[in-house]
């Protein structure tokens, strides 16, 4: 029996019956079409993966928008899955979300130097820092967590930038004015290309001065997800009269290490 967009079918057990809302499969199909095959797609792919009409992946578009199951880059139109899902993702695991997991091995990291551990993720044309580990030193890095920081100053910016792929790159470097906030700022759109391309190609990025004058050395490493995209950055932040080369070289391999780990825990291995 058909009803709107009710479905009522038999179920496994005799008597029993599940009920189908179609317009829930659709919606579902989308965002199982983002999953497999985004990051970002645009309405015209969605319809054409999903079988749908391209009117109606439109109208589902719009509702998953409003409830933040997607976002929508106005500049490209093109369409990623949303935070709500983390959200819900995590009440799914128990709270077990990417903070909770990632907590313990920021907590092993810190203990191992005795300096601040900072989880950060992108937020629009931001970065965001989640989680800190603090240092127990008499000075000592303590970053301002929940507040967005624009993605071109800092190692931990320009690592999550280099997960963009290179159509959210240009469209970024349209939309956001590199704006000289300390030193070692990068404000040419050439030298900030550059600079992605070699952490793409090491794996990692360190930094010094780009946030503010008086900003500490940073080194972070991708936590990375199921499909190998980049969903946050994991970093130590460092003092600048403490670091040395020596520090450096200890310190590198240890954050590559611990942000692999995170990586694994969040894949469930």
């Amino acid at each position: 029996m058909m009803t709107g967009d009710v479905e009522e079918e038999e179920g496994v057990e005799a008597g029993a019956r599940q009920y189908r809302v179609n317009v829930l499969d659709r919606a579902v199909s989308i965002l199982d079409a983002l999953s497999r095959y985004g990051p970002s797609l645009t309405q015209t792919e969605l319809a054409k993966l999903t079988g749908l009409h391209v009117s109606t992946c439109m109208r589902l578009l719009v509702n998953l928008r409003h409830h933040g199951f997607v976002t929508k880059d106005e500049d490209s139109g093109r369409y990623r899955l949303g935070y709500r899902l983390v959200a819900l993702a995590e009440d799914a695991r128990g709270n077990a979300g990417l903070v909770e997991v990632a907590r313990p091995v920021m907590r092993d990291l810190c203990r191992a130097f005795n300096e601040t551990v900072v989880l950060s993720v992108v937020s629009g044309d931001y970065r965001v820092d989640l989680e800190q580990v603090v240092g127990r030193q008499s000075i000592r890095r303590v970053v301002a967590l929940g507040v967005e920081k624009p993605l071109y100053a800092g190692a931990a910016g320009r690592l999550l930038l280099s997960g963009f792929s290179e159509a959210e790159l240009e469209n970024y470097l349209k939309r956001v004015e590199l704006e000289p906030l300390a030193p070692q700022t990068i404000t040419e759109p050439a030298a900030l290309r550059s600079s992605i391309m070699q952490i793409r190609k090491d794996g990692y990025a360190e930094g010094t001065q780009e946030q503010y004058p008086d900003s500490g050395y940073g080194i972070v490493a991708p936590v990375c997800g199921l499909r190998g995209e980049i969903i946050a950055a994991l970093g130590v932040s460092v003092p600048r009269f403490r670091f040395t080369e020596e520090l450096r070289s200890s310190l590198l391999p240890a954050v590559l290490a611990a942000a692999e780990e995170v990586s694994r825990r969040m894949h469930g291995s």
